[in-house]
């Protein structure tokens, strides 16, 4: 049964922030959640690449000057290159199937009612594109890897709502064996797991959690505010977390503002 009643405990402490003081990669980072991690490091002055696919829409990237680097990361050969030739010390992932990767586009509340929408899992990026960066990193030497999966892999799979289950099930089952092989590659982690997105402003009460049953809805920029948290406290390496808001524990309270 879904955990939307669930109070969690276990919260991470909160330190301030201490800089990697080294070169961020950011895979994801066009748009949503990763997009707003890359303007908040921006904001703190760190020192930021992101990785887009030839055929991303990057207006809003080079609005910001972020510098990039071209590879897709389904593609082993062009992810270990970029890692050849830059010297990224943390690596951020929020990459994932989107919408427009499937091939009859679909939503995430279309998908809770609908069903997923069927597609070959050698063409998500939810496992093995994660697991080319993983082990491009490890390969080139990076120290810290912060990743944004999904509540539902893992111990967290009872706090799904089962709405949410049936219309995520592949997605949840490649995202697991993308944490899986993080754990094991012997890298510095933080895996970080959101429930819905809203494009919401910033509730302000977004926290990380160990507790595996926790569940909520987050905005996107809550989601940002907890990567650089956890990247900038030394407490967070090694764990799992979700991202827990109090403020958004119901669906109708994504869309309110």
């Amino acid at each position: 049964m879904s955990s939307i009643y669930h109070t969690p405990t276990k919260f991470l402490t909160s330190s301030n922030y201490v800089t990697p003081s080294n070169k961020i990669l950011i895979v994801g980072g066009t748009r949503g959640v990763g997009l707003e991690i890359i303007k908040k490091l921006i904001d703190r002055g760190e020192d930021v690449t992101a990785m887009v696919r030839s055929t991303s829409n990057v207006q809003q990237l080079n609005q910001l000057g972020v510098k990039q680097v071209i590879a897709d990361a389904l593609i082993k050969e062009q992810v270990e290159s970029i890692f050849s030739q830059n010297n990224f010390g943390t690596v951020i992932s929020t990459l994932g199937t989107s919408a427009k990767d499937l091939p009859k586009r679909q939503n995430f509340i279309q998908s809770m009612f609908k069903g997923e929408v069927k597609m070959d899992p050698n063409k998500r990026p939810d496992f093995i594109g994660n697991r080319n960066i993983i082990d491009s990193a490890k390969a080139m030497g990076a120290n810290r890897f912060i990743f944004i999966t999904v509540i539902g892999t893992g111990e967290s799979y009872n706090a799904l709502p089962p709405l949410a289950r049936r219309g995520h099930k592949e997605v949840i089952k490649q995202k697991e064996k993308a944490e899986n092989h993080l754990r094991e590659s012997g890298l510095a982690y933080t895996i970080i797991r959101p429930g819905g997105f809203s494009n919401r402003q910033s509730s302000g009460k977004a926290k990380l959690t160990e507790d595996p049953l926790a569940f909520s809805f987050i905005a996107r920029v809550d989601v940002a505010n907890l990567a650089i948290e956890a990247l900038g406290n030394k407490q967070s390496i090694g764990k799992t977390f979700t991202a827990y808001d109090s403020d958004m524990l119901y669906l109708y309270q994504m869309f309110m503002d």
